[in-house]
């Protein structure tokens, strides 16, 4: 009798091991099983960034970067100079208005950082700079596209533009004076055949709190037989009606610079390429359309 219970504890110890060791066996394989999908997939992620880190970074041959194929704003003002020639003489002011924008562009954007915000300094007395126009302090941004915008209408023009009338000045200049020539033995009206009218940056302000600001320019044939006054000039060049423009535009500086342009047939507007610094015509013959919620 003692035999038999002594059998059958044994007997229930062996099947309590069996399964224990069943379970654990089953557990161990279940986990097994989950465990190498996870590790597989954290080995292929790890594969997969170290593939994507060693890959090259140059990826402007890819279909998906390619640029559009525009045409270049020194290429338009030679065909719209070509079919018209009598404003063929303002190719080269118009590219240096141009380029005048590129220069403004990025002064605009790192006045910030290179401390060029705020009320403009006399150098010379120490006290802030004279109003404008429009009874404004001037500011520094405002004085220094001025000179910008100066040298881009009386010193690339070739001799053009004989005079210009700039937002910030209280009167307008000549471009003799502007390059410091001697004006005392000419006629300034009779040195070219255009007068220049700008503001070099409109809502300077705006900088502090990153908005858009704009440059604006227009160009005015001077009147035929037109002759210099009491200070040199003849103010009715300047006062003449919109209409009688031969060219006008403005350019905006925000999340892209675009240069807006009209010779008289058409307004197209361009957009410079920062990679290439380059004003490319991304708005060609630019319409109000004729039915529109917002007009």
């Amino acid at each position: 009798m003692a035999g038999t219970r002594r059998m059958m504890r044994f007997r229930s110890v062996t099947i309590t091991f069996l399964s224990a060791a069943m379970f654990c066996s089953q557990t161990v394989a279940f986990q097994s099983t989950v465990a190498t999908p996870m590790i597989t997939t954290a080995r292929q992620t790890s594969e997969l960034y170290s593939s994507m880190m060693d890959a090259p970074r140059n990826t402007a041959s890819s279909p998906e970067m390619k640029k559009k194929d525009l045409r270049t704003f020194q290429r338009f003002l030679e065909v719209e100079c070509w079919k018209n020639g009598d404003i063929r003489d303002l190719d080269r002011t118009l590219l240096a208005v141009a380029d005048a924008c590129k220069q403004i562009n990025r002064i605009v954007q790192r006045a910030q950082t290179d401390d060029l915000y705020g009320a403009a300094i006399d150098p010379l007395t120490g006290e802030l700079a004279e109003e404008n126009v429009q009874g404004e302090v001037q500011q520094q941004l405002d004085v220094l596209c001025n000179t910008i915008m100066l040298r881009a209408f009386c010193g690339a023009s070739n001799n053009v533009v004989c005079a210009v009338a700039s937002e910030e000045e209280p009167l307008p200049r000549s471009c003799a004076d502007v390059m410091g020539y001697d004006t005392s033995e000419f006629n300034i009206m009779q040195s070219g055949d255009y007068v220049a009218v700008f503001d070099p940056i409109d809502g300077s302000k705006n900088i502090d709190s990153s908005l858009p600001v704009g440059t604006v320019f227009g160009i005015y044939r001077a009147p035929d037989g037109a002759s210099a006054g009491k200070d040199g000039l003849n103010l009715d060049s300047f006062l003449q009606r919109g209409t009688k423009m031969v060219a006008a535009g403005y350019c905006l500086y925000s999340a892209t610079t675009v240069l807006v342009l009209t010779l008289g047939s058409g307004v197209h507007g361009f957009t410079l390429d920062p990679d290439k610094q380059k004003f490319l015509q991304t708005h060609p013959n630019i319409r109000i359309p004729d039915v529109g919620s917002l007009y």
